[in-house]
């Protein structure tokens, strides 16, 4: 029997999950750009406009319109943790010594990960916003901003992606248990019990 979730915990849920899901549509077009590289007909580029699932154009725009979506409710979900980041990482900073401890591992583990998330994200969106306003095209590489070209920055922002995409997937593993026990209690399915009747009438068969 599953016990109810708080409404606290409901919409945590629902946010986090929504995150996810354009979480994947930015890294799907990421993975899309990295092997399909910009280019022109004609060129060097063999890969030139391939396309996988959708053309290049739609590509762009999810990458676009889920990178926005994403960024906005990353700040909501910063905001709705403030409480949490006054209370806990100040205080974590301030006693790093003893947080040091193997109770504590995973504790400094999660406060670390968020901490280096944070600065790729905005590093990331930083980036990705100064690619969006300088255009694109032949000679478009060289065009520079704060004294570091376009080309630099394009490193950037894949590599600044990269290291956010591992600060997620390092974060999803730290709250699995939380992620798993929240997730049977929002769908009311009691997925252990289920698996071991299926099990006890697989033998009795």
């Amino acid at each position: 029997m599953t016990h109810p979730i708080s409404s606290k915990t409901r919409n945590r849920f629902l946010i986090n999950g929504f995150m996810f899901f354009l979480f994947l549509g930015v890294a799907a077009s990421s993975l899309y750009f990295l092997y399909v590289p910009g280019g022109y007909q004609g060129g060097r580029n063999a890969r030139f406009n391939m396309r996988i699932i959708f053309e290049r154009e739609t590509w762009d725009e999810i990458h676009f319109w889920s990178s926005v979506i994403l960024s906005a409710i990353v700040f909501l979900h910063i905001l709705l943790h403030l409480k949490w980041i006054k209370n806990v990482f100040f205080k974590r900073i301030g006693r790093w010594k003893k947080s040091m401890r193997v109770r504590s591992w995973l504790r400094t583990l999660n406060l670390v990960d968020d901490g280096l998330s944070a600065i790729f994200f905005l590093i990331c969106l930083f980036s990705g916003l100064v690619l969006f306003f300088i255009p694109g095209g032949r000679g478009s590489a060289w065009i520079e901003f704060l004294s570091i070209t376009r080309q630099t920055w394009k490193g950037i922002h894949t590599w600044s992606g990269v290291g956010m995409l591992i600060g997620v997937l390092v974060h999803l593993i730290i709250h699995w248990k939380w992620i798993t026990k929240v997730s049977r209690k929002f769908f009311s399915l009691p997925i252990r019990p289920l698996v071991k009747q299926k099990l006890k009438d697989a033998f009795e068969e």
